[in-house]
């Protein structure tokens, strides 16, 4: 039987990445650790469109851009420090190139999430991102042929983080995949964002999942935090006045023998399983 810590060439896995960051962050060090067993890795980033705003940019949008300091079209910098992340591990990319949840806009051309409390708000009913990401996974999910999927529990109540595990969650019966989801670093470590904290306890009981056991798989750290350095633009805005190693080393430790491990959550396919 598979399991997460002891993968073989046989398995193949599917991660579901928000962001050109997320699957590093939460499954780095599982992605090390499959690759060194010949286990396939796909990383399928989700919300990578270049940017693309008519008239004035929201203020969240102005407030990001001046933060990376990375022009007016910030994704194709961001897409190639992924790049360089994944090819230090070892990982296939595949590129959704959905429109990220700060550009997105409703029938009237208004932005959705023109704040950052919208951000980290409930979605609304007329994203277009409902509809184009469940025919993105299914597409994916058709051509990579996981037999283990990842996917955020959307700890930090992130927009894009909870449409991409709702909209996967509402399709996953169709998939003979097994799902786990992963603690979605940094929110999972309880200060990022600093106005809206949350945590795994929270989040596990706000899922729709059905959500089992956790599998803590024991990983390689400093090859992991190699690969998250090379997001330079992201680093200070992820780890705002801290001190990302420390704080990462904090959040992994295992309290054995200087060990550390990330943390997976076996999610179960309908809420009947519940009861």
């Amino acid at each position: 039987m598979t399991t997460l810590g002891n993968l073989t060439k046989d398995d193949r896995i599917l991660i579901l990445s928000p962001h050109l960051d997320d699957a590093v962050l939460s499954a780095g060090g599982l992605i090390d650790r499959a690759v060194k067993q010949e286990c396939p890795v796909v990383v399928g980033n989700i919300f990578t469109a270049d940017t693309h705003i008519e008239g004035e940019p929201s203020p969240v949008v102005k407030e990001l851009h001046e933060w990376w300091g990375l022009g007016a079209n910030p994704y194709q910098v961001r897409r190639d420090e992924d790049a360089a992340s994944l090819a230090l591990l070892g990982a296939e990319i595949v590129q959704g190139r959905l429109l990220d949840s700060i550009y997105r806009t409703g029938p009237a051309g208004e932005f959705l999430y023109p704040t950052r409390k919208a951000v980290f708000s409930p979605p609304t009913a007329d994203d277009p991102a409902w509809k184009e990401l469940k025919l993105l996974l299914t597409s994916w999910l058709e051509a990579i042929c996981p037999n283990i999927v990842l996917c955020p529990m959307a700890v930090g109540r992130h927009v894009d983080h909870v449409v991409t595990t709702e909209a996967f969650r509402q399709d996953a019966g169709q998939w003979a995949a097994d799902v786990y989801l992963y603690e979605d670093i940094p929110y999972s470590a309880g200060f990022f964002p600093p106005k809206f904290p949350d945590n795994v306890p929270a989040a596990r009981e706000r899922s729709g999942w059905a959500i089992g056991d956790h599998v803590d798989v024991a990983v390689d750290f400093a090859t992991k935090f190699a690969a998250i350095l090379k997001y330079e633009s992201q680093i200070a805005e992820i780890f705002p006045g801290r001190d990302p190693e420390a704080e990462l080393r904090r959040y992994m430790s295992s309290g054995e023998d200087g060990a550390y491990r990330e943390r997976f959550w076996k999610a179960r396919r309908n809420e009947e399983e519940k009861r």
